[in-house]
């Protein structure tokens, strides 16, 4: 089936896809927009997970282009002490390979479920992240959260996503793959915390093995410090981890900007590992990402990721170009249909796939 004819498909399938099924995921784009810190509508300072009751209130007022129903708002709040979220991906994904058969899936990528319990409130608090399908439930985060007074300072302990980058929802990108640091890869220790203002800085120290079985005594130190103005911020990244199979050292640089309707994000990361004494190897990988957003409810996405997994060898660079437009017709629902085209080295048939994609997203 040829690009037009499966655009075509897509057109004619997702509506009927929307009356089957029953937003969304803040991207760092949405904070950009806004001029906020992640942690304005999520309950973890980094970002991703568990919105909080602006966040929800955002989710339902701001994304869609329409609302529906009455004018009740959903909190997430249950009972005084007790809250809960959630979100749910579905959708269709194609993909040609050459010189490989075409393949074809309807998928459930991904249903999760929070609950965060704020024992006393504004001070300290137990949230869990547990992904529910498909296959097996898989805890993300389980974490209890000490506030200080001020709300300025906080320490975390449990398991946690690490502090690195933007804090993209696809895991796919260069930049989540390369670094190993997704919505995959938790790990497990102790976090710290500053935010005021327009500054926010997070650090943890944590096993290093993406929540195994601990085989030695190496941790990983990952930090990430970010400074927020209304149209702009930048950042940076460290993420040090002393392993028993390698050492591996990751410094990047991100930040985001705001030009009229259109926000762009970019991501710079060069990874350092010890894959044999005396032997190194360097890579980097980059993400150069621009949203436009005509009108409510809409959102254009354009990327381009590149990756260069060994710096001492010349040709084995690779690139992705993706197109995705994200629509959120009504609160809690938002359906997104892309395309992405690989090129890497061209004996290599995976590196040089274009794949297609229809998704649905529920949330609350």
């Amino acid at each position: 089936m040829g690009i037009a004819k499966r655009i075509a498909w897509a057109v004619s399938v997702v509506p009927l896809m929307l009356l089957v099924f029953d937003t969304a995921l803040a991207e760092p784009y949405l904070a950009i927009s806004k001029g906020m810190q992640c942690s304005g509508c999520h309950s973890h300072p980094a970002g991703g997970g568990k919105r909080n009751v602006y966040g929800n209130a955002f989710g339902q007022s701001e994304l869609p282009s329409a609302r529906i129903g009455d004018n009740d708002m959903w909190t997430g709040e249950i009972a005084k002490w007790l809250s809960i979220g959630g979100n749910l991906r579905a959708g269709y994904r194609y993909i040609d390979t050459p010189n490989t058969q075409e393949t074809s899936e309807f998928e459930l990528s991904r249903a999760t479920l929070y609950i965060e319990a704020n024992l006393i409130p504004g001070r300290l608090s137990v949230v869990i992240d547990q992904q529910v399908a498909p296959n097996a439930s898989i805890n993300r985060e389980a974490y209890v959260r000490l506030n200080s007074n001020n709300r300025k300072f906080f320490l975390l302990a449990g398991q946690f996503f690490l502090p690195y980058g933007l804090r993209l929802q696809d895991d796919s990108a260069f930049v989540r793959l390369a670094t190993g640091i997704n919505f995959t890869n938790p790990d497990r220790g102790v976090q710290i915390g500053y935010e005021s203002g327009s500054w926010s800085t997070i650090a943890s120290i944590t096993n290093g093995n993406g929540g195994g079985p601990e085989v030695d005594t190496g941790k990983q130190l990952s930090a990430v410090s970010t400074f927020v103005q209304s149209r702009w911020r930048t950042g940076i990244s460290v993420n040090i981890n002393d392993a028993a199979t390698g050492d591996r050292e990751m410094f990047g640089l991100f930040g985001g900007l705001k030009t009229g309707p259109i926000v762009w994000l970019a991501e710079l990361d060069r990874i350092m590992d010890d894959i044999a004494p005396g032997v190194s190897r360097d890579a980097f990988a980059g993400l150069l990402e621009a949203n436009w957003m005509p009108r409510k409810g809409h959102n254009l996405k354009i990327s381009y990721d590149v990756l260069d997994p060994d710096d001492n060898i010349s040709g084995d660079r690779q690139t992705r170009i993706s197109l995705i437009w994200e629509h959120t017709p009504v609160q809690f629902l938002q359906a997104r249909v892309g395309l992405r085209r690989y090129a890497g080295i061209k004996a290599v048939n995976a590196q040089n796939r274009d794949i297609f994609f229809a998704e649905l997203h529920g949330y609350f």
